[in-house]
């Protein structure tokens, strides 16, 4: 495996001041770094790049079957055999030591809600989209971080990104993944925007998927979010199609929990989805191409999570 085909000497990079290759922090990562330098508001944190993942890798290779089962990759008993090394494996200290003093500087500002998101190479670019396939964990202490990040490298080959890969013929030698750690947004509501309609392919609508709460139970699947469709000269809404009653991911004091959704009616307010949408016309006039975004509403402001190009792969 040539996972340090891409990595960058230094296994930290902070998000606004990346200093080495985008390459070695993972379309997430750069993605978030881009936006903050636009002066977006995104929340704080760090992306451990891609050295850290070669480094953890080469450490179990070196004293266990782990290239074997790589090159038997996507044979499925290979595949969990991998999954098992990378989750369970130590991390190296050298690792941990930089992690830890990365974590420090983050929570020393009274971010002590994390959040640890997957990071992987071509992740999130115009040929390839592995949204969704990759691990996200909500609500750590600083803690918890370390295996968390152990979990999130494993996820590279969860059997849905397994599958991805072989069904769009990627390759599986070099696949790599950064990890990004970022104070968790105590969101209020959260949105998914496409600035260019995913269905019909309208350049004159954007159309807004939005739920109360964390957005985890919208990207997953599992809660069914109020579906908007804007006009983007007028800024009127065309299309509202409310989302189900479902459960909701809120954050309780720090800690993430799992309610029935507590409220009625739309999940954004006028005034709400109104600076939404102007904010998704700025990060497209920014990128100078179509694009959908991730958003949380907290603190009666927006926070962005991810701005991509919009892919249809």
């Amino acid at each position: 495996m040539n996972a340090s085909a891409t990595a960058s000497p230094d296994p930290i990079e902070w998000l606004g001041e990346i200093q080495g290759s985008l390459d070695a922090v993972g379309g997430k990562a750069a993605s978030l770094d881009r936006l903050a330098r636009l002066g977006f508001l995104v929340p704080p944190g760090f992306c451990l790049t891609t050295s850290a993942f070669s480094a953890h890798v080469a450490a179990i290779a070196a004293a266990k079957p782990l290239s074997d089962a790589l090159a038997a990759l996507p044979d499925e008993t290979a595949r969990a055999t991998v999954v098992d090394l990378v989750r369970d494996s130590p991390t190296p200290p050298p690792i941990c030591d930089a992690l830890r003093t990365a974590l420090v500087r983050l929570t020393a500002a009274g971010e002590t809600s994390l959040a640890v998101r997957s990071s992987a190479i071509g992740e999130d670019g115009k040929a390839a989209s592995f949204a969704g396939l990759h691990d996200t964990e909500l609500g750590l202490s600083a803690g918890d971080v370390e295996a968390a990040v152990r979990r999130c490298w494993s996820s590279l080959w969860s059997p849905a990104a397994v599958a991805y890969r072989r069904r769009r013929a990627l390759p599986f030698d070099g696949a790599s993944m950064a990890v990004v750690v970022q104070a968790l947004v105590p969101a209020d509501a959260a949105a998914v925007v496409f600035t260019r309609h995913p269905v019909t392919g309208r350049d004159d609508q954007l159309v807004i998927n939005a739920v109360r709460g964390l957005g985890e139970p919208m990207v997953s699947g599992m809660a069914t979010p109020d579906a908007i469709v804007v006009d983007k000269a007028s800024g009127k809404v065309c299309e509202f199609s409310p989302g189900d009653a479902g459960e909701r991911l809120v954050t309780i004091d720090g800690s993430v929990t799992r309610v029935a959704d507590p409220a009625t009616g739309p999940a954004l307010a006028v005034p709400v989805l109104r600076d939404l949408v102007s904010l998704a016309m700025e990060v497209e006039r920014a990128y100078g191409t179509a694009v959908d975004i991730e958003a949380a509403f907290a603190r009666d402001r927006w926070y962005l999570l991810q701005a991509r190009p919009i892919t249809t792969v």
